[in-house]
């Protein structure tokens, strides 16, 4: 049975180790953020920052989550046309790619503008809570299909640092900012990875049972703990504006998966 005291320490001093008195949350209102935000606090005043179209999924469920965090939070208002504009922008920069992968900058550049402008210049995002504690939908079909997941989690986990990361590090660093990740702390993600798969998956509508135990056991908000995982494009209305865009011919090209 996973130790949930131990991970819960082992994440206190991963959150510890990545604030200063300058640190902003990329802050959704879902558990991975609001996990970090509750821990944060401990050791500084963070400034959480969304970022979404009007009305959007993430916008509300931040809002309500940052009110019962009694954090200060910034709230960045996305509109069509600057969707698209920093789209393009970083799909050029990063010299292509497809749009599930650079869409993601999107949200992570209007927060670290926001962030920058606040004079926050450490910036923490949950990274790899999917991979260590099953989060996506694709990790049941790996199940159902009898894959070796535990394998595929590790090898995904692995390739964050040169994959995913590196996208926002370089959004980050764009505005002289640092990137960090308490979910990559090597302690505590040895510690995770060491437990069988069965101690860390649930359900399909019920994902992510133990990282759900530790942010209760380190007393984050019952809105968050409770609500379902929605990515970050998603959450914040960033993708369904660029398939829109797409469709009408406003997006730069998308890389060839050759």
């Amino acid at each position: 049975m996973a130790d949930v005291e131990k991970l819960s320490g082992l994440f206190v001093n991963a959150v510890r180790q990545s604030c200063n008195a300058q640190t902003a949350i990329l802050f959704s209102g879902g558990l991975d953020s609001s996990l970090i935000a509750t821990v944060a606090k401990r050791f500084c005043e963070p400034l959480l920052v969304t970022a979404g179209i009007e009305n959007s999924s993430d916008l509300e469920a931040a809002c309500a989550v940052a009110a019962q965090l009694g954090l200060p939070h910034e709230k960045v208002v996305l509109g069509e046309a600057e969707i698209i504009k920093v789209y393009n922008k970083w799909h050029r920069l990063a010299r292509g790619g497809q749009l599930n992968k650079i869409e993601l900058m999107v949200p992570v550049f209007a927060c670290c503008r926001a962030a920058a402008k606040a004079g926050k210049w450490n910036v923490l995002l949950g990274s790899g809570a999917e991979e260590l504690f099953v989060g996506y939908e694709r990790y049941f079909d790996y199940l159902k299909e009898k894959k070796d997941l535990k394998e595929i989690l590790e090898k995904e986990f692995a390739a964050l640092p040169a994959g995913d990361c590196a996208a926002t590090d370089m959004v980050a660093k764009s505005f002289g900012m640092a990137a960090k990740y308490p979910f990559l702390n090597a302690a505590f993600s040895q510690e995770v990875l060491s437990l069988p798969i069965k101690e860390r998956v649930g359900t399909r509508e019920n994902k992510k049972p133990l990282l759900r135990k530790m942010a209760q056991n380190l007393g984050v908000p019952a809105l968050a703990v409770e609500r379902r995982k929605i990515a970050m494009q998603y959450g914040s209305g960033v993708h369904k504006i660029l398939l829109k865009a797409k469709k009408a011919g406003l997006l730069e090209p998308e890389a060839s998966q050759d």
